[in-house]
């Protein structure tokens, strides 16, 4: 489950550090980046502060608000071991109460079957086991958006609104749910989003400093526009940059621009995907029904990850919920055209996504293996959820309730 029981929590150490920055009042080197290789920091006071709190390897950029840096200086009266093993522990009752709200949303009761099934899938899904590792937030993250769907479709409008707020604070990903608030008109939700990011960012100013924010707001602007073409990215923006370049920043992370002729077919891409969203959302407001929700839901998750500029590969674990919901929709409706040929695109997909792209890379010079594409055995994961995407388009536009 967690790949020999070795989470290091790479990932948290920047957040360690940062909070020992901010307890010790040189908030000023927060973001200390390296200019174009996205997974150094240079030389100076943030790597300074790491070797003393015993950090001698690499260490990765804070990349948060100086707000969750204020907030985390709890943190440094802990040994780092016992932070990586709390936000473990966290992390896994995160994706256990994820599972259970997701089965009841779909209408699969938590019995034994079920859960024995969504847990021996969820063991084998990489995303999972790498965001553990790593000591990422992204299931906390997931535990949100499934609470999200709950909320929304309780009718706690505004209590959704506040959650969406506090996620985007977190994590940028699921910030295009302010725009699928807007298209089924759910006011409350919306108004709630753009008060409580308004206030996590007075917040931030208020207890961390304008200055911060500001070198804050100056590194999202100097990476916007930006991706990677490595193995991690799963986005659309890393399966074109890996097609420019082949294998030459596989493993580098050197942070890179599209070049126009792809720039001009993410934009083409892009346009679609917003296009069928769209309209997809519209149907299911007109219609009413709790499959088209849950299908207008799945679908803002999926464009929210494969077409943002950086999908690392824990992202696809909100992918799970989609993967869930599709299934649920096939159980239910035997009746559906072409349910074996859904079924089984569901299940590709889910394999797409689930094998770990370095296994798969190493056996690139095993005979039959070796004829695969490299674009292809690199972007698995994208692959998958460009696949789980129009599957669900399907779903919305063509299978009736």
């Amino acid at each position: 489950m967690l790949d020999g029981l070795r989470f290091d929590a790479p990932d948290l150490s920047p957040v360690y550090v940062a909070a020992r920055l901010m307890a010790d009042g040189n908030a000023a080197s927060l973001y200390d980046h390296h200019p174009y290789l996205f997974n150094i920091v240079p030389p100076g006071t943030f790597r300074e502060t790491a070797a003393r709190c015993g950090f001698t390897g690499n260490i990765t950029p804070y990349v948060h608000l100086p707000l969750f840096a204020w907030l985390s200086r709890p943190l440094v009266f802990l040994p780092f071991s016992a932070a990586a093993a709390t936000l473990l522990l966290c992390n896994i009752l995160a994706v256990v109460a994820s599972l259970l709200l997701t089965l009841r949303l779909t209408g699969l009761q938590p019995t034994l079957r079920w859960l024995c099934v969504t847990v021996i899938a969820l063991s084998c899904f990489y995303p999972l086991r790498y965001g553990l590792r790593l000591g990422q937030t992204t299931p906390l993250v997931f535990l949100g958006l499934t609470s999200l769907c709950c909320l929304s479709r309780s009718g706690h409008q505004k209590l959704s609104g506040v959650l969406l707020g506090l996620m985007i604070s977190l994590k940028i990903t699921p910030i295009l749910f302010l725009g699928h608030f807007l298209v089924k008109k759910r006011w409350s939700a919306t108004i709630a989003t753009v008060i409580t990011l308004l206030a996590v960012g007075a917040a931030s100013v208020v207890l961390a400093g304008w200055e911060h924010n500001l070198a804050f707001a100056h590194n999202i602007i100097r990476l916007s526009g930006l991706s990677l073409a490595s193995w991690n990215n799963q986005s659309f923006d890393g399966l074109l940059l890996r097609w420019e370049t082949g294998g030459l920043h596989l493993y580098d992370w050197h942070l890179l621009a599209l070049p126009g002729a792809l720039k001009a077919v993410k934009c083409t891409a892009l346009a679609c995907a917003g296009l069928l969203w769209f309209g997809a959302l519209l149907k299911t407001a007109n219609r009413q029904s709790e499959h088209g929700d849950l299908l207008g839901f799945s679908l803002t998750i999926i464009i929210s990850v494969i077409f943002s500029p950086i999908a690392w590969t824990h992202y696809l674990l909100f992918l799970a919920f989609p993967c869930i919901v599709l299934v649920s929709r096939l159980v239910h409706n035997p009746t559906t055209p072409c349910r074996i040929w859904l079924m089984g695109g569901v299940i590709i997909s889910y394999i797409g996504m689930a094998l770990p792209a370095p296994y798969l890379l190493s056996l690139l010079n095993v005979p039959l293996v070796h004829r695969i594409p490299l674009i292809v055995v690199s972007s698995g994961g994208f692959l998958g959820g460009a696949l789980l995407l129009l599957i669900t388009l399907s779903g919305l536009f063509w299978q009736k309730d």
